[in-house]
Order: structure tokens, then C-alpha cells, then sequence
């Protein structure tokens, strides 16, 4: 109980520190911050940095020196690494260590690689302390044009906001869809810190900043060195790459978002039109209400901004002007004015289909003929949980019918792998799976203890209007910044659980086994149809790790003892 009370002390202290940085911030527009280091540096705050590290499943996956959240398992060695930090925080020894760099499959193209980065445990609490004094400060200068990875925001307000531009009285019907090339990848170092320098006076966590733009990269045992970008795989990088394109906010502001409304009345009358922008990290869309050469001339003048001011570079061919009658992607979704006779024109919001083929082509994946081996009842929860997080992304647009036709592809695909699964007609299949769900319809179900598991159907999630909101600044509320779990920020996660018996961290660890061995089978030497197996099998306890992972081809993985075999 004690204990319970000294974390409840210490989170309130914290909460205290960053209700002050925000209010000043916002209060002094050009007050300059110092003595920041030395908050770092307090044991409370690195103990809750550790503890929001911890909570966070890429901590199951190790850096360059293999400490995970299973090595800190114990209040010992916690104890022991916020100890160390805090002496070499103190002392000034603090080294960000290289990122780990892998590949990783993408999720809608097998044969396309994303490079993922994976700092040491030690340089993630060291980054999510940066954020958590950084942060504060920020959100009272940030915009409402921008939602990306801030606190209490989320994709839905940025399509929230299109919503009060494409309307028949403020008329933004002429879209620039930008495109900026690798901008997490292109952020100018010395740049980024002359824009921290206009905030930050500390020259010491200044320092610390800049150690972590050029810690570089380990990718096969090699060191890369960073010349740009920002920290991959870094906690603290979607703030910083906010912080930096927070410039491109503040010149929409100065130039065209905060004009006198007779100003803006003015452009209208000579036909020069207004501009709207909305930005959700390096996603962002410029809505003109004035004519196409307007749109174009506004998409030159901000590649130029980006270039001459940020050094970043807009990718021309891929940044369309467009009316938004013929309709636009934007973050997963297509939005089009929708024009009826006798009726007002309103904004029609529903999936892209690229998103519609990537979930498509991912429950192909999951009932393909690898996965014929998988158990029923895995493979039941595996799609139950894709197709209820990607309708959650959705459930504020208009997807009532998209759903219904992917809910009966969904179950036709799902009957097929079944049936060849237990090599058995569709009518033995039926009888077996067919059941009666809450006595008013017949739905694949199979037993899960005492109950019964159903296919997830689309159809059955509510579909309601997204309220516009201007949440503010968060930390000038004395209340700790909980995020919502309810509001997936994407349609699909990066790591998607296929229905099989491993885990999501074996893929990982594939990529990493492929990177350190090379990607060849151990046996033969062949590269086609690689796979892990494990030497000694998860039923007889062993892990799922490096040590007890061989890399095979199909052809010698089929030959191993265990191939194929559910556990027991």
C-alpha cells in the first residue's frame, strides 16, 4: 500500500512539472526553456519512463545488447537500470548505442522489405524522458490542422475538419495531395536543432538530442553512420518530426490560415481564393477555394517552401491536384462530394481500395496453403481480431456496404480453407461449423471451452457520425495523458497474427536470423520458401528465440520430425 501511495506521489509530481512547462509555453510564445536536463535526470521520472517502455510490445524485441522486457523482469534489474541511468545522466557518460535495422515483409506485398528499427531498452527510456518535457511545451504551439501521433488525437479529426471545407458555403473543392519524399528519413539535423535552439536553452539536453540523430545504425553487424533523419524506431522521433514540420504549419498560418477575414474576403473577389490545410504527420492535404491554376500555383510555392527552408523534397509526380468530385485518398480513406438531385451535396467517406486489397490480400495470406497446418480455433481468433480492428478504423464512415460484401467473402474464403483443411465436402464442413448465433442467425462457430467462438461480422459494427473536435492542449489539464484504445490510428498493424501457433515476435525474429546468417537455407543452401524451425519444440519447452531457431526451406523443414504437428 505504501508503495501504491509513493507512485501515486511521484506521477502526481510529474504530472505538476508538465502542467507548468505547457503553461508557460503557452503564456510566452518566445520564453526560452532551461534546467530541463536536470528533470531527466530525477529517479521518479526515469522509474515512469521505464514503466511506459515496458507497456509497449516492441520491448519484447531486443536492441544491439539483447536486454528485453523478460531480462527486466524482476524489480532487481529494473532497479539496477535506473540506477545506471540515472548516474550516467548525472555524470554526463550517457551514449545512445546504434539502432538495430532489419527487414521486415510489408503487409501487403511479401516480397517488398521495410526497414525497422530497434533501439536498446536503455535508449528508449532515455527518448520517452526527452518526450516527456518536450511535449508539453510543443502541444501549446502546435496547430489544429495538425493530429498526427499527438496526445488525444486522431486520424478521424483530420477527416473530421475536411468536412466544415467541402461544403457548398466555404467551397474547397480543388485538393493538393502532398507527397514529401522520406521525410522522416530527410529531416536536416542542424536544421531541426536551430528550430529546438528558438525553445531549448539547455544546452545539455540539446546535446543529448543531437547524440541521438547521430547515434547511426548497426544492420549486419556495420556500422551506418545518420547524416539525416530522425531516430529509428525512436519514441521520440514522431515529436521531433512534428517539431520540425510544424514549420510548413506555421507558413500556411502567416500567409494564407491567419489572414483578416476582409483579406480573405478580398481574394475571393479577385478570384485568388483561400487556402485550408491539414496535416497528419507527413500526410497532409492544401484545399484551395479559388481555380485549378490556383491549386497548382499553391503546390509549387510549398515545394519550394520545403525545399529552400526544410530541405526536403516534394515528390511532384505523386502530389495530384484534384476536384473533389472525382474524389481523393487520404489516410486510409477516399473522400468524395457526393451530388444528388433535390438534395444538398454532401462529403461521402469510405475505405480506399487499396485498403479493401491489402485486407484482402492479408486473409488470403492467413488461409493460404501454408496454413493448412494452423489449428481452426487459432485461425477463428487470428480473423476475428483483423476484421474488428480494421471495421473499428472505419466505423465513422460510410462502409455499411463494403462490409456486408467483405463479410461474405470473408466466410465463403474461410469455408474453403476448412474444407481443404480437414479434406472433407463443404456439407460435412457446414454441419461441422455452422451454428446458431443468438438464435436469430447461422454463422461459423467453433467451441472455445465452454463457448462458442463466431466469425467477427463487419456488417454488426455501428456506423456513426465522428463528432469535429479541438482538443487543446492536454497537459494543461492535471490528468494523465491515457490515450484512447478504441481509436485504432490505422486500418492494419504492421504485425499481423496469421493464426498459427508462434507468436508475433517470431517474425521478428526471422528477419533478424535472416540478416545475421544470411538468407539461405542452414541444410541445403537454398534461398527459395524460407522459414524458422524450431530445434527444440515450444510443447517441450523450448523458446522462441535466435539460439533455438534453424533456418530452412520448405523442403528440408517438411523433413524435420515435428513438421506440421499441433501441440498437445
Amino acid at each position: 500500500m505504501l508503495e501504491n501511495r509513493e507512485g501515486i506521489k511521484c506521477m502526481s509530481d510529474i504530472i505538476k512539472v508538465q502542467h507548468g512547462l505547457a503553461r508557460k509555453a503557452q503564456s510566452d510564445t518566445n520564453h526560452q526553456f532551461g534546467h530541463l536536463y536536470r528533470i531527466i535526470c530525477n529517479k521518479e521520472w526515469i522509474n515512469e519512463a521505464l514503466e511506459n517502455v515496458l507497456q509497449n510490445k516492441g520491448s519484447k524485441t531486443a536492441g544491439i545488447d539483447g536486454v528485453t522486457k523478460k531480462t527486466l523482469k524482476s524489480d532487481e534489474a529494473r532497479m539496477v537500470l535506473i540506477q545506471e541511468l540515472e548516474t550516467e545522466l548525472r555524470e554526463k557518460r550517457f551514449k545512445p548505442s546504434p539502432v538495430k535495422r532489419i527487414y521486415i515483409p510489408k503487409v501487403n506485398d511479401k516480397n517488398k522489405k521495410r526497414p525497422l528499427g530497434i533501439p536498446v531498452v536503455k535508449d528508449r527510456v532515455v527518448q520517452m524522458l526527452i518526450k516527456m518535457v518536450l511535449e508539453p511545451i510543443w502541444e501549446s504551439s502546435f496547430m489544429n490542422c495538425s493530429n498526427g501521433f499527438r496526445p488525444k488525437r486522431r486520424t478521424m479529426d483530420c477527416i473530421a475538419l475536411l468536412d466544415s471545407y467541402i461544403n457548398k458555403k466555404s467551397k474547397f473543392y480543388w485538393v493538393i495531395e502532398g507527397d514529401i519524399k522520406g521525410a522522416f528519413d530527410n529531416i536536416h539535423h542542424e536544421t531541426l536543432m536551430d528550430i529546438l535552439c528558438k525553445r531549448i536553452e539547455d544546452q545539455k539536453l540539446l546535446n543529448l538530442i543531437r547524440q541521438f540523430l547521430k547515434a547511426g545504425v548497426m544492420e549486419n553487424k556495420l556500422f551506418h553512420k545518420s547524416e539525416s533523419g530522425s531516430p529509428q524506431g525512436g519514441i521520440c522521433s514522431p515529436l521531433l518530426a512534428n517539431i520540425y514540420l510544424h514549420e510548413m504549419d506555421k507558413y500556411w498560418w502567416e500567409h494564407y490560415g491567419g489572414l483578416h477575414r476582409k483579406v480573405k474576403e478580398k481574394r475571393r473577389i479577385e478570384k485568388k481564393g483561400n487556402c485550408a490545410f491539414i496535416k497528419y504527420a507527413d500526410d497532409w492535404l492544401l484545399l484551395t477555394n479559388g481555380t485549378k491554376q490556383e491549386a497548382y500555383r499553391l503546390r509549387d510555392e510549398f515545394e519550394k517552401f520545403l525545399k529552400e527552408k526544410l530541405h526536403l523534397e516534394l515528390s511532384v509526380d505523386k502530389t495530384h491536384v484534384t476536384h473533389v468530385n472525382n474524389g481523393f485518398d487520404f489516410l486510409g480513406f477516399n473522400i468524395r462530394r457526393y451530388v444528388r438531385s433535390n438534395d444538398k451535396p454532401k462529403m461521402f467517406v469510405q475505405p480506399t481500395s487499396k485498403s479493401i486489397e491489402k485486407l484482402k490480400t492479408k486473409i488470403k495470406e492467413m488461409t493460404g496453403r501454408k496454413a493448412f497446418k494452423d489449428a481452426p480455433l487459432l485461425k477463428f481468433t487470428a480473423l476475428n481480431s483483423l476484421l474488428s480492428g480494421w471495421i473499428s478504423y472505419y466505423r465513422h464512415s460510410n462502409v455499411k456496404t463494403i462490409a456486408k460484401q467483405l463479410d461474405f467473402w470473408v466466410n465463403d474464403r474461410l469455408v474453403s480453407w476448412l474444407k481443404k483443411r480437414h479434406r472433407l465436402p463443404v456439407r460435412r464442413i457446414l454441419k461441422m461449423y455452422k451454428k446458431r448465433q443468438n438464435g436469430t442467425r447461422y454463422n461459423l462457430g467453433i467451441a472455445d471451452g465452454d463457448r462458442i467462438k463466431y466469425l467477427y461480422k463487419m456488417f454488426d459494427q455501428p456506423i456513426t457520425k465522428y463528432k469535429s473536435r479541438k482538443p487543446g492542449n492536454p497537459y494543461l489539464n492535471k490528468e494523465p495523458i491515457m490515450e484512447a484504445v478504441t481509436m485504432p490510428e490505422a486500418p492494419m498493424l504492421d504485425y499481423v497474427w496469421l493464426g498459427n501457433a508462434d507468436n508475433e515476435i517470431w517474425r521478428v525474429i526471422k528477419a533478424e536470423v535472416k540478416a545475421e546468417r544470411g538468407a539461405r537455407c542452414e541444410l541445403c543452401g537454398s534461398r527459395a520458401n524460407l522459414d524458422l524451425h524450431h530445434i527444440k519444440a515450444k510443447k517441450r519447452g523450448g523458446a522462441d528465440s535466435k539460439e533455438n531457431a534453424q533456418l530452412l526451406c520448405e523442403s528440408c523443414h517438411i523433413k524435420t520430425p515435428t513438421y506440421g504437428r499441433q501441440k498437445k
